[in-house]
């Protein structure tokens, strides 16, 4: 039993109000259950009830044991002195207000819908992959979309807070800050680290000096990233060497280490050292994405940006500096271009019309998500199996965050699917 449980059980009215009556069986009449409160003061505010026809509005405490009241000090604290119903499951104990007052106590084992509390356990403690596993497929979708709905603002919200704090890194620049994330997304999670570091070492200020020459900017870009090694070069990496040189000594640059970079069971396709060639390739396209983008109202228009970019012809046939491969192909890929507006330019629309508090903004970034396809992992594969379609990326994004802040914390009772399913005859 815990007071989370119970406090759903008031907020639905999962029980018998027939014959209601407090622990001094005074009859109890719940005009309305009030606004469920997660922060610090009493759970319940705005409450209305009439206890032996005297009507009370005020707040509600829920405790497991009516006992709780003294081990969490409410006794000591006039913030409680407008509890007008201490609602308990179990009473074993009469408590005190600050004032010496002695709340109405309604105990409400005798009272709950019979079921509820085996549904409510048979989530809480199921191992399966998501609680609801068995349950989930069989709710009807109004309630899955709309909080879906909700799930997909909040992963979005949530991400803004740390686009928030990048901005003011860059002491309030969103073209710097997207440039960073938008090296992050080009990392993807296995190289997002070092991308980043990347990023950081080389300003694009430096590099918007240098937008003319492909070869300073792969140059810079390499060198930085320290992959720049004079045992084993060829032609093209001897002369990004012997470029990087002098713009390192021109800048006073320090290059990030090149151990930092991961390669070890990675398609080539994503090894580092092409993105860093396609990342090159967008920058000699814009040093100023972001702006640009914010004035781009079609998706497609912004994925147009990141089509076609083209690296330096070594990358025809080069995955690695310094070693030749067959089969390369050099631009971004369709699913890259998707990644890309998922993760980083829908995030930073959403977050920068947040920011300035504009609602076309971000609604903007939905729609970007909405004409997106699903991406495709083993979150997005397991509720398509359970019967759960994940339909466009604004799906499932949602879906991600679904599974990572509510379902792998159990949070059942206050998301709407659970709600549902232990509201459920």
């Amino acid at each position: 039993m815990t007071e989370d449980f119970i406090c759903f059980i008031w907020k639905f009215r999962q029980f018998s109000q027939k014959d209601l009556k407090t622990i001094y069986s005074e009859p109890v009449e719940i005009i309305a259950p009030g606004i469920y409160n997660k922060d610090a003061g009493p759970d319940f505010s705005d409450v209305k009830v009439r206890i032996n026809n005297t009507l009370w509005a005020g707040n509600a405490e829920v405790h497991i044991q009516s006992s709780d009241w003294e081990r969490h000090k409410h006794g000591q604290d006039e913030a409680y002195n407008n509890v007008v119903l201490h609602i308990v499951y179990e009473h074993d104990k009469s408590v005190l207000r600050n004032d010496g007052t002695e709340p109405p106590t309604l105990e409400l084992k005798n009272y709950i819908t019979p079921g509820i509390e085996k549904r409510y356990h048979m989530l809480m403690e199921n191992l399966s992959w998501i609680p609801c596993e068995k349950q989930m497929g069989q709710v009807d979708e109004i309630y899955i979309g709309n909080w879906l709905s909700r799930m997909l603002i909040e992963r979005l919200e949530e991400k803004s807070s740390g686009i928030f704090a990048l901005v003011e890194e860059c002491k309030g620049s969103w073209d710097d800050a997207f440039y960073i994330q938008i090296a992050r997304n080009f990392g993807l999670k296995v190289n997002a680290l070092p991308f980043e570091l990347l990023a950081r070492s080389l300003p694009q200020q430096i590099l918007g000096k240098h937008k003319n020459s492909p070869l300073q900017t792969e140059a810079l870009l390499f060198g930085q990233a320290g992959l720049l090694n004079e045992e084993q070069q060829d032609v093209y990496t001897s002369l990004l060497t012997k470029e990087y040189h002098f713009l390192k000594k021109k800048y006073s640059l320090k290059p990030i280490d090149s151990y930092l970079w991961k390669f070890l069971r990675l398609r080539p396709q994503n090894f580092p050292t092409l993105r860093i060639a396609q990342f090159s390739a967008l920058i000699l396209k814009s040093t100023r994405l972001f702006s640009q983008i914010l004035e781009i109202k079609e998706t497609k228009k912004i994925a147009d940006l990141f089509k076609g970019l083209r690296p330096n012809p070594y990358w025809d046939n080069h995955y690695r500096l310094g070693k030749v491969s067959t089969g390369v192909s050099p631009q971004l890929g369709q699913e890259a271009i998707n990644n890309i507006l998922i993760n980083t330019v829908a995030v930073m629309i959403f977050s920068y019309g947040k920011y300035i508090d504009d609602e076309n903004l971000m609604r903007r970034a939905v729609d970007i998500l909405e004409n997106l396809p699903s991406e495709t992992n083993h979150i997005t594969k397991r509720f398509n199996e359970i019967g759960v379609a994940c339909g466009n990326a604004d799906r499932s994004q949602a879906l991600l965050q679904l599974k990572k802040s509510w379902c792998d914390k159990k949070n059942c009772l206050f998301c709407a699917v659970g709600a549902k399913i232990i509201n459920s005859d």
